[in-house]
């Protein structure tokens, strides 16, 4: 009897501390697209990206001009003129070679650091509602959850914290970040 008591007590104990987890899931990014600042980012994000072209357009026509200039004076310049010509077109190529392949991670960067601060305000009323109606833990539906029960949905429930009225699927499409390619 003895040896049925104690593992019957633990197995007691630790449905109980099994019934005491209460877990809950959240569409964050429907959130987030809801909010009123994520306007501000994607005008803030297409400017920087107009930025970033137009210093592209720049180091292009610089690159242009110069080859203009070697073709035009390559006739009558010494071949050490031509050598040192060549070596700045070369290395303009170069420059216009790496803006391109970095502009899309400065892109990146931007939006990661326009975006932080709604990532934040978004954790912080999720933490605030999920303490309020005595969550353990809660989940992201972009984090692959396979399952979930919509009583345990706590998208409204931060959005109404936020003061956010949620968008619909169309609404949401039309707010999505602009990627540059």
């Amino acid at each position: 009897m003895k040896k049925l008591f104690l593992p019957l007590v633990a197995f007691l104990i630790s449905l109980s501390a099994l019934a005491q987890n209460k877990v809950g899931t959240i569409d964050s990014d429907l959130v987030i697209s809801s909010l009123d600042e994520v306007a501000q980012v994607q005008k803030d994000l297409e400017t920087y990206g107009a930025e970033l072209d137009k210093q592209f357009k720049d180091l292009v026509n610089k690159y242009q001009t110069a080859v203009k200039a070697y073709q035009d004076a390559e006739a009558t310049a010494t071949e050490e003129d031509k050598k040192t010509k060549q070596e700045e077109i070369v290395g303009m190529e170069q420059d216009i070679q790496r803006f391109r392949q970095n502009s899309q991670g400065l892109i990146q960067i931007r939006q990661n650091e326009l975006m932080q601060p709604l990532y934040q305000k978004v954790g912080q009323a999720l933490n605030q509602v999920a303490q309020e109606q005595n969550y353990s833990q809660v989940f992201t539906l972009s984090s692959g959850v396979a399952y979930f029960d919509p009583e345990h949905d706590l998208t409204q429930a931060v959005a109404d914290k936020l003061g956010v009225t949620l968008k619909t699927q169309g609404q949401q499409q039309q707010t999505q970040l602009p990627t540059q390619n």
